[in-house]
């Protein structure tokens, strides 16, 4: 098979994630041939990084060119629904920036035409590769904390937060669409089964110059009676662990998931023991290796889009709880493979 030729539509300068994309895709025998950013100066930046590389600043000519493959999408989450559908429409593969999308519905609309053009759609979810995360699936799996029927996940503190897109809910979606999706993404990555119900809570208190949320709190129920409580706030004065799992058998604390190592809690013949265990290493370039395989060889997707498009359903579904005061379903929980 020839080499697959990418682009990717967005190269802000914030992270510099377009470059990081472009040089993940060439680390796994995807040739980058292309860019386009609305920016001319972000441009002949792309054209510093990649001489011989395609640049636009109207990603319509992108889409439309005949001599690109995939097409990674990073830019505001409220334009992602809208690229994505047209990349998949011209008959491109799509990569998509998490969080997929801001609502739903386009999600749905996304993953439906993923399966009927036959061309893959993935998001993002680079953070299953986290080292933290390989372990404490790596515990599980040897069931060294028996069944989970709790979880804990947490981010943030007491900040203000940064005046650009990512505080303007009309253009993030909100607070939970940045490091909630990655916190559901884990949650629901461990716990097997279908969702039974969500409830949640919102508060707007402190931060009135920008329109997300303060603090978001939602309540998972799985149909097998496990219960996972993920919270994002900027108002939290007092910190509390990033990760709390308890099992029939044991259970995990990981106060930091950038410090390397997780607390396990278990018992031997009857006495209780707390050990320190070192994480793995990150991983998260997999995601890209895991495309090319994919791709090129058939190797079984890992990010599907129908689990991307589960964390848009709670997310979404969150807030409507919340709006509500009471415990809901999430849409389309039986179209998930």
């Amino acid at each position: 098979m020839a080499a697959l030729r990418g682009a990717v539509i967005g190269y802000g300068g914030a992270f510099n994630m377009g470059k990081q994309h472009a040089q993940q895709m060439m680390n796994n025998g995807i040739r980058f041939v292309a860019a386009c950013d609305l920016d001319s100066g972000r441009m002949e930046q792309a054209k510093q990084d990649f001489p011989e590389i395609l640049t636009f600043t109207d990603p319509a000519e992108l889409i439309a060119r005949n001599d690109v493959d995939i097409i990674t999408v990073i830019t505001p989450h409220n334009t992602h629904a809208d690229l994505g559908k047209r990349i998949l429409q011209s008959g491109k593969h799509c990569i998509l920036e998490k969080p997929m999308c801001i609502f739903t519905e386009d999600a749905y609309d996304m993953v439906r035409l993923s399966r009927e053009t036959g061309k893959m759609l993935s998001v993002y979810h680079n953070r299953r590769w986290d080292g933290w995360y390989l372990t404490l699936k790596d515990l599980i799996s040897k069931d060294i904390i028996g069944d989970i029927f709790h979880m804990e996940f947490s981010f943030g503190g007491y900040n203000a937060p940064g005046s650009w897109w990512r505080s303007d809910k009309k253009i993030s979606g909100g607070a939970f669409y940045d490091w909630g999706a990655h916190l559901i993404d884990y949650a629901l990555g461990v716990v097997p089964g279908k969702i039974k119900s969500v409830r949640g809570f919102i508060h707007n208190r402190v931060w009135h110059e920008v329109s997300n949320e303060d603090q978001v709190d939602s309540i998972i129920h799985m149909e097998n009676g496990a219960v996972t409580h993920i919270q994002i706030s900027s108002i939290a004065h007092a910190p509390k662990p990033h990760v709390r799992v308890l099992g029939t058998k044991g259970a995990i604390i990981d106060t930091n998931i950038f410090d390397g190592e997780l607390t396990l809690f278990s018992q031997i013949n009857g006495v209780k023991v707390e050990t320190k265990v070192a994480c793995e290493k990150d991983q998260g370039h997999k995601y890209y290796e895991n495309i090319a395989a994919h791709l090129y060889k058939g190797v079984e997707l890992v990010v599907k889009p129908e689990q991307a498009m589960r964390n848009i359903a709670v997310i979404e579904t969150t807030e409507r709880s919340a709006a509500e005061g009471k415990e809901l379903p999430v849409p389309h929980e039986d179209f998930v493979k």
